[in-house]
């Protein structure tokens, strides 16, 4: 079944099952990545992606549709608070204070450049909650920081202070792993 997006929306607020797990098939891989991001798990990413769709499901009839690609992004936006809710609600999320000075300056950009994205990604994953939330959020996401501080119920200056913290991380972790030649993440 193929369906442009507006009939998609209008068949699933019919309560057509099958346009309904089109839906659901056609976002789920890319939610689940999405919710690995943030969630480093793969049971709770697993029940994220499952409340996201229930709340899709319920809300779609409200749902402003304004052009090809809303869909997506109304339903991406949906996983992401869901991810930061039960970030908060488990209380995972902790922004360090503890890194005094940070210098990302001497950074070994041939090291990054002969990495694999996967690597990039794992080193991504094991970053601190706060430190990978942030990052997600600014780098991958594109929300500001006056977005993210809102968020996530942080200062600006915090939301700026973990995105550096995070950037410093992973500058350490690609430079220790072009200096040895080892996944030292």
């Amino acid at each position: 079944m193929i369906l442009n997006e507006e009939e998609l929306i209008r068949r699933c607020t019919g309560n057509d099952r099958h346009a309904q797990e089109f839906l659901f098939n056609q976002f789920y891989k890319n939610l689940y990545s999405i919710s690995m991001r943030y969630l480093s798990d793969h049971h709770d990413a697993e029940d994220v992606v499952i409340q996201s769709f229930t709340r899709v499901f319920k809300n779609l009839k409200n749902f402003s549709y304004n052009g090809q690609g809303s869909l997506g992004r109304w339903v991406r936006t949906i996983l992401i608070n869901e991810s930061i809710r039960l970030l908060k609600k488990r209380r995972l999320i902790q922004f360090n204070e503890d890194i005094k000075h940070l210098d990302v300056q001497n950074s070994d950009a041939n090291g990054l450049q002969q990495m694999q994205a996967s690597d990039i990604t794992r080193m991504i994953e094991k970053l601190p909650t706060g430190y990978r939330t942030v990052f997600n959020l600014f780098v991958v996401e594109g929300y500001s920081h006056k977005e993210i501080a809102q968020m996530l119920g942080v200062s600006e200056n915090t939301s700026k202070s973990q995105l550096k913290k995070a950037r410093h991380h992973l500058m350490n972790n690609i430079n220790k792993e072009s200096a040895y030649g080892t996944k030292g993440y």
